[in-house]
């Protein structure tokens, strides 16, 4: 393996603690990155941790260098046990913060990785570090104090089943909290790091380990760990002496264990405000005693903030606990208790002059009627006291948006969970409050509506400098969500209060205009106000539910859809007449919001015809059904494209709402029949659409054409007449533009219609789906020669834009998106698309090889345009729908060009380019995986130049941050690999074995120590490239993870070499299907063995050299007698 030992002539001597002080302040303090980084050189040569991978420690200039080096650590370190000796002298030795805290950094990752190999003496040292230096403790932040506790809870997880009294450390540290109030403090600060790292997450290769020590320290010492939290904090509120520190960190210590995971729920797939807390059953004894909760409430009476406001987050975290946790009667007296004590803080409004206090209280009111239904109490009078004294404090809490934004959502979740279980039925049952819950509904709906038209008017006016409620879009639909639901439990008071909202500031706007004086900033005041009623009308709608419609319901939401129509047609005029300055679009916004609502309530697939709704609205506004009200919708989408800006998201959301309505299968049809439809596909590039005009943005052009070729192709027995003529606006264009010559062509005022014209056709036709409706479109482009258009774009040399436009125009157009190029057998049309591309990418191909000076953008003028160059090539071979392997038989160049230019282009970026643009390198490794596949492998004119770019590009892509891009790299490794083994003596076959000794051994090299030191995700793809090249160099395989054994620690060769051993003879090293899965098997097999057993492979060192083994011929002989080598040249070194 000839290591190179370059680093080894390093000062030998043992540095001096001043020394190792001053590079812990340079390597975490130094503004100077050379300083810092030779600092960190220096303390890894000293405090080494076995973790770096081998690319950190090795150098690659080239295939026939790149030799792995071995890293050099100080003479007197042969392991990870000799390392943690001389980390653990140091943190007995220093004081320094910065010391300390980058040692302590270090020792994690070592006893993260290589704990396991220490014998049981050096775990013991570890563990006991931290009860020798625990004098320092008191000098040192507390930051740093969490940090060596969190160390000291790895070292406790990682020898819980290895030492043991392990776990009597957990104790221990509670019992030094029982000799003084300071060290209370301290016992329970570092309960709460052990209580947070071991409901850490640790990496994968990690979980089965660490669950397993999980579930016992949750069973019983998290139980103890709580239960002397409750114990101090009892004795610190019933002290009378200053006891807030204590008081504060058992809080803390409570939180987190309540927040503990204890059904190994992953992060993101728990919700904060909707998953119970599965507390285990064995505290109940805890928790389940009489007067639990009166030390919390007690505590948040008479302590101030903040540590009041702790004392409410524990409460939430106890309100959450499981109901199932509590027998019957117990759960009673709960509810009645928590209730009783919310009610007294909010009708008090105890400490609610905090806004964490205040916060916290809401989520209490959340979580607390989340978790319980409350129906053991609703008959009693705390049941009521609660509602009560919550709908006091929610009219108040509704108003204080600016003050705590974040807490509107909690209130009325609390009341949308109330209603949820409310019967309209049962307004007048006094016995269950069914009258507060009748009364109060409705006025959380109005309280809501009016506190954000408040908090909107005030921004606008300037009395307030927060942002506007109008700006977050997602809270703004979130709450107005949970108020509809609210509204939806009793429409008929809350329809009737958002009714009457919405016409009060209907009117009191149309009085504004009607006024005369009505100035622009009053106007878009007003506006930005009734942004809220229309928002409110279409969550309402949009809350509909067709199983529990009445037709009372629908008549209320026919109503108040009339009232936002006739809002909207005020506005309209305005605007028309150019009164108040110009549109509002936080009202447009919620106008289309309203129609998308409305939309999907009773326009849907299903086709809600028998409703009253429609009825209603004959009444009010004559829209008479569906089709009626779709036109309507589609007027107001046509006068927003007309009238805003490109840039204005007004424009994009009325292009997502036309999309919607051409995806769907019923309402394309309905739409399709709109005699606005009729004139729009008649005249689709009309001049008064202003985004149309812009140049810069795709995805609205986009959008648009597409919905319009949907609804066009939405009747195919009509599509050829109906193609032909929507086609005709673009056919006279593009004519014009093919006959002018170059110079007038490529003039400014007319390339920006070019890129217009070819992103429109793009749009259109990435929605054609069919075969034969893109053989029209076909027969269109290329049968009149107006396929010429695009290649001279592609030739236009003064504007990179438009031949990117261009040749992403060529990139959809050759793609068989949904098979919609598989045309019949006799049908020439896949070769001359071919030759089309092949021209269009020669074309561009030259040019970019011909221009060797430097540019101003690289990726624009260069990688960008290359890059869709790749995607054109390898659709065209991966669509499958030309015999491209015939095109050489007879004479045709559109093949060979296309290959050439693809390999000369790749040839001449730098590798790491190629990776750094990630476009550039997802399409080149793309394209690479479709080329050298086994069937067109034979036919690109791959040189030894070309071979080696290729495998450099494929190294390179395997450290991609995409899994896919790595994965692709494999797949191209694979097909050259397979083609040359299975095609003796062919060009690819001879070029591969004459390269085998740097860059098949590179390789093979690279691949293993991937395999060994890494975990990926893509095992499987990185499985099939290595049996190949196994199967070309055995020997040099066995060789090289035979001295990787060596440089192991002598506690893992025995189960390493084992799992090599299985994986290397897992299958015979013949190409067939079946050795190639059985050997995918067996690396998955490796991968779980190391992890189970946490064999994680140390890099090379200068000081870990061990006595050679045959990997295939191993014994448990040959183990003892290597074991009894390597102690005997430890013992002549020492």
């Amino acid at each position: 393996m000839n290591f190179d030992r370059g680093e080894q002539q390093q000062q030998q001597q043992q540095p001096t603690l001043e020394q190792l002080d001053g590079w812990c302040e340079q390597a975490l303090s130094s503004a100077s990155p050379e300083i810092r980084s030779e600092a960190e050189r220096r303390l890894r040569y000293y405090f080494p941790t076995f973790s770096e991978t081998l690319a950190e420690v090795s150098e690659s200039h080239g295939f026939s260098s790149g030799q792995a080096r071995v890293m050099a650590v100080f003479h007197t370190i042969k392991g990870p046990s000799e390392s943690s000796k001389l980390m653990t002298w140091f943190l007995h030795q220093s004081s320094k913060v910065f010391s300390i805290t980058y040692v302590v950094n270090r020792l994690r990752t070592l006893v993260l990785n290589h704990l396991n190999v220490m014998d049981d003496e050096h775990k013991t040292d570890l563990r006991n570090l931290f009860a020798a230096i625990q004098d320092k403790f008191s000098e040192l932040p507390g930051f740093l104090i969490d940090d060596l506790t969190r160390t000291l809870a790895l070292v406790v997880m990682f020898t819980w089943f290895d030492l043991a009294d392990s776990k009597a450390v957990i104790d221990r540290i509670l019992e030094m909290g029982a000799t003084s109030d300071k060290h209370e403090v301290l016992a329970l600060q570092m309960m709460r790091s052990f209580v947070e790292e071991f409901n850490k997450e640790l990496p994968p290769k990690y979980i089965s380990k660490q669950r397993r020590v999980v579930v016992t320290f949750r069973d019983k010492q998290l139980k103890s760990i709580f239960e002397h939290a409750l114990r101090a904090m009892r004795s610190a509120i019933g002290d009378g002496g200053d006891k807030r520190v204590m008081l504060s960190q058992a809080l803390l210590v409570q939180r987190d264990c309540l927040g503990f995971d204890f059904i190994g729920l992953a992060p993101d797939e728990a919700s904060d405000e909707a998953v119970a807390i599965q507390i285990p059953s064995t505290w109940k004894e805890l928790i389940q005693v009489e007067g639990f909760l009166d030390p919390y409430f007690e505590g948040y009476a008479h302590c101030g903030a903040p540590l009041s406001s702790q004392f409410v987050e524990v409460l939430v975290l106890v309100a959450s606990i499981r109901r199932s946790f509590y027998t019957e009667a117990v759960r009673i007296s709960f509810v009645k208790r928590m209730s009783a004590g919310i009610a007294e803080i909010l009708a008090g409004a105890v400490g609610l002059d905090d806004v964490e206090n205040y916060h916290h209280m809401c989520r209490l009111l959340a979580r607390f009627r989340c978790i319980h239904t409350l129906v053991e109490i609703e008959d009693s009078g705390v049941y009521r006291t609660l509602l009560v004294a919550a709908a006091g404090f929610t009219a108040t809490g509704l108003g204080l948006w600016e003050w705590s934004a974040n807490s509107i959502a909690p209130l009325l979740t609390f009341w949308a969970k109330v209603a949820a279980a409310h019967d309209g039925r049962d307004s007048s049952n006094t016995a269950i409050c069914g009258d507060v819950i009748a009364a109060t509904l409705p006025r959380v709906v109005g309280d809501h509506l009016r506190a954000m038209v408040q908090a909107t008017a005030r921004v606008a006016s300037g009395e307030s400098l927060g942002d506007s409620p109008l700006e977050n879009t997602d809270a703004l639909l979130e709450n107005m969500a949970l108020a509809a639901s609210i509204a939806r439990a009793s429409y008929e008071a809350s329809g009737a209060a958002v009714l009457a909202m919405a016409r009060e500031m209907a009117g009191e706007y149309q009085a504004l205009l009607n006024g005369g004086q009505a100035g622009a900033d009053a106007v878009a005041a007003c506006e930005a106000q009734l942004a809220w009623p229309v928002y409110a009308v279409a969550q309402c709608i949009g809350a509909r539910q067709p199983y529990k419609a009445q037709a009372d319901d629908d008549a209320a939401d026919a109503e108040m859809f009339a009232v936002a129509l006739e809002l909207d047609h005020v506005v309209r005029q305005r605007l028309q007449r150019g009164v108040g300055g110009g549109p509002s679009e936080a009202l447009e916004l919620a106008f289309l919001h309203l129609h998308h609502s409305f939309r999907a309530a009773y326009i849907g697939e299903q086709g809600y015809k028998a409703t009253a709704v429609y009825a209603r609205l004959a009444a009010l506004v004559g829209l008479r059904d569906s089709g009626q009200v779709l036109a309507l919708v589609l007027d107001k989408l046509l006068f927003n494209l007309r009238t805003w800006p490109p840039a204005s998201p007004v424009v994009l959301r009325s292009l997502q709402l036309f999309h919607d309505l051409s995806v769907g299968y019923v309402s394309v049809r309905q739409v399709a029949k709109l005699d606005a439809v009729t004139a729009l596909l008649a005249g689709h590039s009309a001049e008064g659409f202003r985004f149309l005009g812009a140049v810069d943005a795709y995805k609205p052009r986009a959008l648009y054409y597409a919905g319009l070729a949907r609804i066009l192709f939405s009747a195919p027995d009509a599509a050829p007449p109906a193609f032909a003529a929507f086609m005709r606006p673009w056919a006279r264009l593009v004519d014009e533009l093919v006959a002018m010559p170059d110079a007038q062509l490529a003039a400014d005022h007319v390339r920006p219609g070019l890129v217009r014209v070819l992103r429109d056709l793009r749009g259109f036709l990435s929605a054609v789906s069919s075969k034969s409706n893109y053989t029209l479109f076909f027969d269109w482009m290329c049968a009149a020669q107006r396929m010429r258009l695009v290649h001279r774009c592609v030739e236009m040399r003064a504007d990179a834009t438009v031949q990117i436009a261009a040749l992403k125009f060529m990139a959809e157009f050759v793609f068989n998106r949904t098979q919609r190029l598989n045309f019949d057998v006799a049908s020439p049309n896949g070769i001359l698309i071919f030759r089309e591309a092949s021209r269009a990418m020669w074309a561009y191909g030259s040019r970019i090889l011909d221009e060797r000076g430097a540019v101003r953008d690289v990726y624009k003028e260069r990688y960008k345009g290359v890059a869709v160059c790749f995607t054109i090539l390898a659709r065209l071979v991966a669509g499958k729908y030309v015999a491209i392997g015939v095109m050489p038989l007879y004479g045709d160049t559109a093949l060979e060009r296309a290959y050439r230019v693809a390999v000369e282009l790749l040839k001449q970026f730098p590798v790491p380019d190629v990776i750094a643009y990630p476009k550039l390198g997802k399409a080149t490794t793309a394209l690479l995986e479709v080329l050298l596949a086994k069937p067109n492998i034979d036919l690109v004119p791959l040189d030894d130049a070309a071979y080696e770019h290729v495998m450099r590009v494929c190294v390179e892509a395997f450290d991609h941050a995409e899994t896919a891009v790595s994965s692709s790299a494999c797949g191209v490794i694979d097909g050259v690999l397979t083609a040359a083994i299975e095609s003796e003596g062919s060009d690819i076959a001879n070029l591969v074995r004459a390269r085998s000794a740097d860059i098949t051994t590179y390789l093979l090299r690279a691949m293993l120590n991937i395999v060994l030191f890494e975990d990926r995700p893509n095992d499987w793809s990185f499985s099939r490239p290595l049996f190949c090249l196994i199967l070309l160099d055995t020997q040099f395989a066995l060789q090289y993870t035979s001295q990787i054994v060596q440089y192991q620690p002598a506690e893992r060769r025995e189960d390493l070499i084992k799992a090599l051993k299985d994986l290397l003879s897992s299958t015979e090293f013949v190409l067939t299907t079946a050795n190639r899965d059985r050997f995918t098997q067996a690396l998955t097999q490796y991968r779980r063995e190391v992890a189970a057993k946490n064999l994680i492979l140390m890099v090379p060192t200068s000081q870990t050299l061990g006595a050679p083994v045959d990997i295939l011929a191993y014994s448990i002989e040959e183990s003892a007698s290597a074991t009894a080598q390597d102690e005997a040249e430890a013992a002549m070194v020492d």
